[in-house]
């Protein structure tokens, strides 16, 4: 099954938004954070790039005290007062530069617990009606903004899974790999975009 788009008609493309839209949960009851935990939210920001859907990745700088150098998708710590969406739009906007106005949010996914780090983690998938982004990352945080093809992160035999050197399915993107946590998400998050398709 291809799972690029061949210059998709609005129409099209609004239908599979509303069918995606429809296998996520909504905004405000997708469930709650593990109680004890560090409360974080992503976004899984589809965008149009000529005839095919992408999605922007961060890679976090090496530095950095939690997932350094780990490839992931734009969020961060959910702030006393904001909701998971707001948090998470927030974040795209100062990790990436999308503006969290701009993003039509869909819908998410199930809330993942990761006990190494006991973060409490919801992601969420969004819609990005501006094409070809003009991505700026934060140089606090993030190295650079990687984007990947909707249709190679839905490819079932482009992605690995073995001990070593990245325990658990992973995902070869340019010179960096998808694992651990972000690759937890996605596997909650792929299914319900492609039986959106």
């Amino acid at each position: 099954m291809s799972y690029e788009l061949t210059k998709p008609s609005p129409k099209d493309l609004q239908a599979f938004l509303k069918r995606l839209s429809g296998q996520l949960q909504p905004l405000d009851a997708w469930g709650s954070f593990r109680v004890g935990a560090k409360s974080a939210a992503v976004t899984l920001i589809l965008y149009r790039h000529r005839d095919h859907l992408q999605v922007p990745f961060v890679v976090r700088r090496a530095d950095l005290p939690s997932h350094p150098g780990q490839v992931g998708l734009p969020g961060g710590i959910v702030r006393q007062g904001e909701s998971a969406w707001e948090a998470a739009a927030r974040e795209a906007e100062e990790e990436i530069g999308v503006s969290a106005s701009r993003l039509s949010p869909l819908g998410a996914g199930k809330p993942l617990y990761a006990a190494v780090t006991n973060f409490s983690v919801v992601p969420f998938v969004a819609w990005l009606p501006q094409g070809n982004p003009d991505f700026r990352p934060d140089p606090r945080e993030v190295q650079t903004v990687l984007a990947v093809s909707l249709g190679r992160l839905l490819d079932r035999e482009a992605w690995l899974e073995s001990a070593h050197p990245f325990p658990g399915r992973h995902l070869p993107v340019e010179d960096t790999m998808i694992w651990g946590l972000t690759a937890y998400l996605l596997d909650d998050l792929l299914p319900r975009i492609s039986a959106a398709w």
